[in-house]
C-alpha cells in the first residue's frame, strides 16, 4: 500500500473519530493529547485548547480516581487491551458532574503508549444488555462466569467458568442463594438501575480467598443473567506510571506498613520518609484521632475517608486530609491505597471561625458566647457535695463614653485593649475573663463557700488595683484615670441557675453598683431583681399610658411668686401619674426612667402640649408665665424647635408667656449646636430658666454665653440658710452676679416663713416652695383665689 493510501486511511480514521457521536479522548502519561468534537460537547467548551494539555484527572470526579487507576492498570500492557464499559461520574470543564459509560483502550500516540477513552451516553447500555443475552447461549464456551438466577436470586445455572472462578461445582451451586455461593452482597435491582455493572469483592469457596470481580447484570423475563470476571492482576506493578501523573499525593502500603509505591507528589508533601521501602509509621504524621487510619484500613479492610493529620515541614506545621481504601493485588497480603490532600488553608479558616465565634476581636478576650460557655463549664464542675461556688464579676468602665466623645473611638479602643490586658492579669488561673460589649467586662472564677466574702473582697481589690493605674494613650500627654463599677453574683452547687441567669443577676448588681458609686461593689440580692422588674414594668406602663391611656397622666402646677409681694408670677408644670394597679407613681421614680430612654421625648411633648392648652384656655392667667422642664435628650432630637413653635400655634399659647426650665447638667457639655438652639428659642420670645443652678455643671463661667433670663438656685442653698451662716452670703453673691448680668433669680425649695424673709432680703426676685403652695391641678389653684397680677404687661417685665 502506498504512502498516499496510508494517509487516506488515516484521514478516514480521523474523520471517523471526529464524526463519532461518542466523546473520544486520548491521554498519554495522564495528559490529554487528543479530543474529538463530541468530547468538546461533553466538556462544554468550544476550543480544543481548553482540554488539550490538561490532566485527564481534571475531567474525572475525585471519588472515581481510585477506581479509574485500578481499571487502567487492570487492562494490562498489551496493545488493544481495553476495559469493560462502566458507568463513571465525569466532570466537565465547568466542574459539573455527569454520569457516562466509559471504555478505555490501550493505544499508541506518536509511537508511545497511550489510552483512548470512549464516553457514551448511558442509554447505550441497552446494547450491552442485548449482547449479554446473546452470550448466555454460549455459557459453556466463554471464559467469564455466567450465572442465571430467578427473581428470588436462587442459582439456576452455573457454567464451567463459574466453577473455576469460585472453586465450587455446578452441583453444589445450583439451588443455593447467589450471595452464599459468590461471597458477595449483590443488589441486582440497584445494579440494573445504575446501568448493569458494578465491582464487588467476591470469595472462593475452596480457599476462602477474596478477589475483585467485575459484575454485569441483565434483567431477564423470569430472573437475572449475571456475568462475572476477575479484574486483571497484578496491580502493584502497573500503578507506578499512573500515580506519577497525579498531582495528589498517593502511596501504596502493604499489611506490614511497608510503603510499596509513592508518587512524586507524596515525596514533596510527606518528605523523604515516604519512599518505597520505608514504613508508614516512620512518616512524620500526627493523626488527630489517635490511631492511624492507614493501620485501621489494613486491619479491618474498610475504607477511611477524611482523617485529619498534622505534619511538621520546614515551612511550618501543615494540616492534611488522609483517605485510605483497601485494594486487591491478587496476593495474600492486605494492601491500601492512601491519598493525602493539604487542607491547611481550610483548617486555619475553620479554626479562625471557631475562635472568632467565642472571642472578641478587639481585646482577644472571650465574647458573650465564650464567657457563657466558660461560665457553664465552671457551673458544671460544681459538685453538690463540695463547698465551692461560682462567682461572676460584671465590670463596667465609669463614664467611658466621655473618652470616646472627647478623644475619639480609636483612643477608646486603645483604652479597652489596655484594660483587657490588665483584667487578664488579674484573673485567677482557673478563671476566665471576657468583654461582652462596649465597655463591659465579665470575670468568672470559683470560690469556696466558707471564705467566699473574703475571696470576693480580694478579687475586687485585685481588679481595682489592676485598673486604677493611669492609662497612657498615644495622642494624649496626660494619662487617663479609669474607674470601674462592679456587680457580683454567685451560684452554689444545687442552685437552679443557668449561665444566662447568673449573667443577668450580675448585670442587675452592676446597675445597683452604678447607683451606689461609693461602694467598691454590689453583690446581687433578690430584691435587686424585684426593683429592676418594677422599673421595667413602670417603663412599659408609662409607654402604654402615653400611647393609649393619657387619662392616667395629669398636670399639676406649683406657684412661683414674687419674693417681695407674694404675687403669683409663674406656674411650673409638673407631671403626675396615677396607675390603676401601681397607684400613684412618684415623679422621682418614673421621670429618671423616661430620661434614660426615648420615652422622655413623649413625656416632654405631652406635658408641653397639655400645660400650654390648659393655661392658654384661662384668660385670668394671661399675665402668668408657664414654666415647663426640658431635658437634654429633647433639646438634641432635632425636632424640638419645631415642636415649640407648633405647640404655641395650636394651643394659642403666647410664646412670651412660656419659659423652659433647663438644668445645668442638661447643658453639659455646651457645644455650638446646643448654644445655637437656645438662641433660636429666645428668638421665638420664649424665656429660658437655668434650673438647679449651683450644682457645678456649668457654673458662673459659662453664664455669659447662655441666653438665660432666670437662674433658679438649687434647693440646697435655701436648705442651708438656717444651718450655715455662709449660705446667706453665697446666695447673696449669686444674686449680685446675676443682677449684674440682667438675669433674675428664683429661690427654689422655700418651706418656711424665715426662709422666705431671708431670700427676699438678699434680693431674690422670685420664690418657689411648699411655703407658697404645693403642686396642684390648675382648677384648684384658680379656685383658691391666688394673687394674680392685673396690670397688663409681658412676663419679661416681671
Amino acid at each position: 500500500m502506498t504512502r498516499s493510501s496510508d494517509a487516506a486511511v488515516a484521514e478516514r480514521y480521523r474523520l471517523l473519530l471526529e464524526l463519532s457521536p461518542d466523546a473520544i479522548a486520548v491521554h498519554q502519561d495522564g495528559i490529554v493529547v487528543y479530543v474529538n468534537s463530541a468530547a468538546l460537547d461533553f466538556a462544554r467548551v468550544t476550543d480544543r485548547g481548553e482540554m488539550l494539555g490538561r490532566p485527564i484527572t481534571d475531567f474525572v470526579h475525585p471519588d472515581e480516581l481510585p477506581n479509574m487507576i485500578e481499571r487502567i492498570v487492570g487492562m494490562g500492557d498489551e496493545a488493544g487491551a481495553s476495559t469493560y464499559p462502566e458507568e463513571v461520574v465525569m466532570v466537565d470543564a465547568h466542574g459539573v458532574s455527569r454520569p457516562m459509560e466509559v471504555t478505555s483502550v490501550r493505544t499508541v500516540w506518536h509511537d508511545k503508549p497511550a489510552y483512548q477513552v470512549i464516553l457514551r451516553d448511558i442509554t447505550a447500555q441497552k446494547a450491552v444488555e442485548a449482547a449479554l443475552r446473546r452470550q448466555a447461549a454460549l455459557l459453556d464456551h466463554v471464559s467469564n462466569a455466567v450465572i442465571a438466577v430467578d427473581r428470588e436470586l436462587t442459582v439456576r445455572s452455573w457454567n464451567p467458568a463459574a466453577e473455576q472462578m469460585y472453586g465450587l461445582s455446578a452441583g453444589d451451586a445450583v439451588g443455593r442463594d447467589l450471595d452464599s455461593v459468590t461471597g458477595g452482597n449483590l443488589d441486582v435491582q440497584a445494579a440494573v438501575a445504575l446501568g448493569g455493572t458494578v465491582d464487588q469483592l467476591h470469595r472462593r469457596a475452596d480457599n476462602d480467598r477474596t478477589f475483585l470481580a467485575h459484575i454485569s447484570v441483565t434483567s431477564m423475563d423470569d430472573g437475572f443473567l449475571i456475568v462475572a470476571e476477575p479484574t486483571r492482576r497484578p496491580l502493584i506493578e502497573r500503578l507506578g506510571t499512573i500515580l506519577a501523573a497525579l498531582h495528589q499525593a498517593v502511596i501504596v502500603v502493604r499489611e506490614d506498613g511497608g510503603i510499596e509505591l509513592a508518587n512524586p507528589a507524596a515525596a514533596t508533601m510527606l518528605g523523604p520518609q515516604s519512599v518505597p521501602g520505608s514504613f508508614v509509621h516512620d512518616l512524620p504524621l500526627d493523626f488527630v484521632d489517635g490511631e492511624s487510619p492507614i493501620v485501621r484500613c489494613l486491619r479491618t479492610g474498610t475504607a477511611v475517608t477524611d482523617a485529619t493529620a498534622t505534619i511538621n515541614t520546614p515551612g511550618g506545621e501543615r494540616w492534611l486530609s488522609c483517605s485510605c481504601r483497601p485494594i486487591d493485588d491478587d496476593t495474600s497480603d492486605a494492601v491500601a491505597l492512601v491519598s493525602f490532600a493539604d487542607i491547611t488553608a481550610r483548617y486555619r479558616e475553620r479554626t479562625r471561625l471557631v475562635w472568632d465565634a467565642v472571642h472578641d476581636s478587639l481585646t482577644q478576650l472571650y465574647n458573650r458566647a465564650g464567657i457563657l460557655k466558660e461560665l457553664e463549664a465552671h457551673m458544671d464542675a460544681l459538685d453538690e457535695h463540695e463547698t465551692g461556688c461560682v462567682a461572676i464579676y460584671y465590670i463596667d468602665l465609669d463614664n467611658f463614653k466621655l473618652v470616646n466623645d472627647s478623644l475619639g473611638h480609636a483612643v477608646g479602643d486603645e483604652v479597652l485593649h489596655i484594660v483587657a490586658q490588665r483584667l487578664a492579669g488579674a484573673t485567677p488561673p482557673d478563671g476566665a475573663v471576657g468583654r461582652i460589649g462596649g465597655d463591659e467586662f465579665v470575670l468568672v472564677t470559683t470560690h469556696t463557700k466558707e471564705s467566699m466574702p473574703a475571696e470576693i473582697d480580694r478579687q475586687i481589690e485585685s481588679v481595682r488595683a489592676a485598673i486604677r493605674s493611669p492609662v497612657n494613650v498615644s495622642i494624649r500627654s496626660e494619662p487617663l484615670t479609669v474607674r470601674v463599677s462592679i456587680g457580683v453574683a454567685t451560684v452554689a452547687a444545687g442552685d437552679r441557675y443557668t449561665p444566662a441567669d447568673l449573667l443577668r443577676d450580675a448585670d442587675i448588681a452592676l446597675y445597683q453598683a452604678r447607683k451606689a458609686s461609693r461602694e467598691p461593689y454590689v453583690q446581687f440580692r433578690t430584691q435587686h431583681r424585684e426593683e429592676l422588674q418594677r422599673r421595667q414594668r413602670i417603663e412599659e406602663e408609662l409607654r402604654r399610658a402615653l400611647d393609649t391611656d393619657p387619662s392616667q397622666l395629669e398636670i399639676h402646677y406649683q406657684p412661683i411668686v414674687s419674693a417681695d409681694s407674694g404675687t403669683l408670677v409663674a406656674l411650673e408644670a409638673l407631671l403626675r401619674w396615677t396607675h390603676p394597679d401601681l397607684g400613684s407613681v412618684p415623679p422621682t421614680e418614673f421621670i429618671p426612667l423616661a430620661e434614660q430612654s426615648t420615652l422622655i421625648d413623649k413625656v416632654g411633648a405631652h406635658v408641653l402640649a397639655t400645660a400650654c392648652a390648659e393655661v392658654a384656655a384661662n384668660p385670668q392667667l394671661r399675665q402668668v408665665m408657664l414654666c415647663v422642664n426640658a431635658s437634654r435628650r429633647e433639646l438634641t432630637n432635632g425636632e424640638f424647635l419645631r415642636r415649640l413653635s407648633e405647640t404655641c400655634e395650636q394651643t394659642g399659647m403666647d410664646p412670651h408667656s412660656l419659659c423652659l426650665e433647663i438644668t445645668e447638667s442638661a447643658l453639659a457639655p455646651l457645644d455650638g449646636g446646643l448654644l445655637a438652639l437656645l438662641r433660636h428659642i429666645r428668638a421665638l420670645g420664649i424665656q429660658i430658666s437655668l434650673d438647679d443652678f449651683g450644682t457645678g455643671a456649668s457654673s458662673l463661667s459659662e453664664l455669659y454665653r447662655l441666653p438665660v433670663g432666670i437662674l433658679k438656685t438649687a434647693k440646697a442653698f435655701v436648705d442651708a440658710l438656717e444651718e450655715h451662716p455662709s449660705a446667706r452670703t453665697i446666695l447673696s453673691g449669686i444674686v449680685d452676679v446675676a443682677h449684674a448680668m440682667g438675669v433674675r433669680v428664683t429661690a427654689e425649695g422655700v418651706e418656711t416663713a424665715s426662709q422666705a424673709a431671708t431670700i427676699a432680703a438678699v434680693g431674690c426676685d422670685l420664690a418657689q416652695g411648699y411655703h407658697f403652695g404645693r403642686p396642684k391641678p390648675l382648677v384648684e389653684i384658680l379656685t383658691e383665689d391666688p394673687v394674680i397680677p392685673s396690670t397688663p404687661g409681658p412676663p419679661d417685665d416681671l
